[in-house]
């Protein structure tokens, strides 16, 4: 496997204890990016290098531009947050795994209908060992998003339920034997990939899938039918079959297992092999807590880098619909 031969340059250098969630906001021009062990948020000008910079009480996992403009919704330690750009002030609007007090917020993304997913992590007692299985994906999504969600009737049929239902009982109409089932029973069951929710205008928190160590690495294909979600810890991504009018995912497989050694790698999720990788001047992208030793070998640990040339164009990033 071979080295792409692409342009590498520093845009902010030993800025983040641990830098994580770029997002490139077209409207500002401007970097959206996040210092989670740093607490903060920020908004950076690559042209003139200003870094507006937004404090929290906890760890920052992601934010995202709302597409009414002038704030971001932000995942920070397990709360999702409206900031307002010009009066700093934060609203907190929903909180998730509220059993899990050591848990935090980690990566998160919009997917195409503009819904903001992101993904929890479990505590880390020791630097880099995380207690396994405890995260949970989870997404937000606007009043007037369709409710509507697939469900596989059987392994070819699918079903759509006209209604989310979250503690009625739910019976099939169709010969199978659910009487008496809850929805997030029957869901778990048929779908195979956790519990599935949906958070609302009205601040209710539902998860798509739990039992997850290190969330991370949130994206969508270009056709928008495929969902793909990393976790750190296990070394993996699953893909998902995904629909974008309800947010609904099904069919989850691991389609890649990650070498870490290798930094930033592009992959064929068709058949999970590497296909090139990006030489950067640091040993692990995203680098956190490191030594005095570390530092002196890797100078520019906690730089954002810019990559140009890299072959492949990515998919524009999507602003919270709400």
């Amino acid at each position: 496997m071979a080295a792409l031969k692409c342009e590498i340059s520093v845009v902010k250098e030993c800025c983040a204890q641990l830098g994580e969630g770029p997002h490139w906001d077209e409207s500002s021009q401007r970097l959206i990016w996040v210092d989670i062990f740093g607490r903060s948020v920020h908004l950076l000008d690559p042209v003139t290098g200003k870094d507006e910079k937004y404090n929290f009480d906890g760890a920052v996992g992601a934010a995202v531009p709302r597409r009414k403009g002038g704030s971001l919704v932000v995942a920070a330690e397990r709360d999702f947050i409206f900031l307002d750009l010009e009066t700093g002030k934060q609203e907190i609007v929903a909180s998730v795994d509220g059993d899990k007090p050591g848990n935090r917020f980690n990566d998160g993304k919009c997917d195409p209908a503009g819904r903001f997913w992101a993904g929890t992590m479990g505590p880390e007692p020791i630097p880099t060992q995380v207690v396994p299985n405890q995260g949970s994906l989870v997404s937000i999504s606007h009043d007037d998003m369709s409710r509507e969600l697939f469900i596989w009737k059987t392994e070819h049929e699918k079903m759509l339920l006209t209604e989310v239902i979250t503690s009625e009982p739910y019976q099939f109409k169709a010969g199978t034997k659910e009487r008496g089932s809850t929805w997030t029973e029957i869901a778990e069951r048929l779908a195979g990939c956790g519990l599935k929710y949906s958070l609302n205008c009205d601040h209710t928190v539902q998860s798509h899938v739990d039992k997850i160590s290190i969330s991370n690495g949130i994206a969508w294909d270009t056709d928008k039918k495929i969902f793909y979600h990393a976790d750190t810890a296990e070394r993996k991504i699953d893909a998902f079959d995904y629909d974008k009018t309800s947010g609904a995912l099904f069919n989850r497989r691991t389609v890649i297992n990650v070498d870490p050694a290798l930094g930033i790698v592009r992959y064929d999720p068709d058949t999970g092999k590497s296909q090139s990788y990006v030489d950067l001047p640091v040993r692990i992208t995203t680098s956190a807590r490191l030594t005095d030793e570390e530092k002196q070998e890797q100078p520019l640990a906690g730089s954002i880098f810019r990559i140009r040339n890299l072959g492949t164009n990515g998919l524009p990033p999507v602003a919270f619909n709400g």
